[in-house]
């Protein structure tokens, strides 16, 4: 995960990537040396670190933590169990508070968190319709990833009558809960 891009605004928690220096990005790694006695040689961890073969971590800026795969592979902590799932997970049953049968559309539906909760909200039972940049990217989404429905939005003249229009069983919407992410039209 990058912590800066030129589309968002500058906070106190975001870097600028600066030629000639290490890039941060949220990683799995393993402790070779430790100096606090919180970490120990071979200690798995998990948070920001240098997109590096070694990486310095100091103390006071440390935003690591020890990691118990739990069997699991490394590579699940830098999506399902890292944070895209976490922000999936909890945008889904903590924020949106879906029910089996709900209706659920995601936007950036191939994105690293919107094809999680896509595929959430298909295991918990509900109907989900995304929408995506390409048409590869919805093929991907309804033959790959389960998704009952997907379109292109870059197809689309107007957004949120697209999502109701891409919805087939329109009775059933009107039946039951949605939720719904309408972005601003683009000009």
């Amino acid at each position: 995960m990058k912590l800066h891009s030129s589309s968002h605004a500058v906070s106190s928690a975001t870097r600028f990537i600066t030629p000639g220096q290490a890039i941060s990005a949220y990683g799995v790694a393993e402790v070779v040396a430790s100096s606090d006695s919180e970490f120990q040689k071979v200690d798995l961890v998990k948070g920001f670190i240098h997109w590096a073969e070694y990486s310095v971590v100091k103390a006071e800026e440390c935003t690591l933590t020890k990691l118990d795969t739990l069997g699991f592979p490394l590579t699940y902590y830098l999506g399902i169990l890292g944070m895209s799932g976490h922000t999936a997970y909890t945008g889904l049953f903590g924020v949106g508070k879906v029910k089996e049968g709900d209706k659920v559309f995601v936007s950036a539906a191939s994105g690293s968190v919107g094809n999680l909760v896509g595929q959430f909200a298909k295991l918990h039972g509900c109907y989900v319709v995304g929408c995506a940049g390409s048409d590869q990217k919805v093929a991907l989404l309804e033959e790959k990833l389960g998704f009952d429905e997907a379109f292109n939005y870059k197809q689309q003249k107007n957004l949120s009558s697209s999502i109701h229009l891409n919805i087939k069983n329109t009775q059933h919407i009107q039946n039951s809960r949605s939720i719904v992410q309408v972005l601003p039209q683009r000009n």
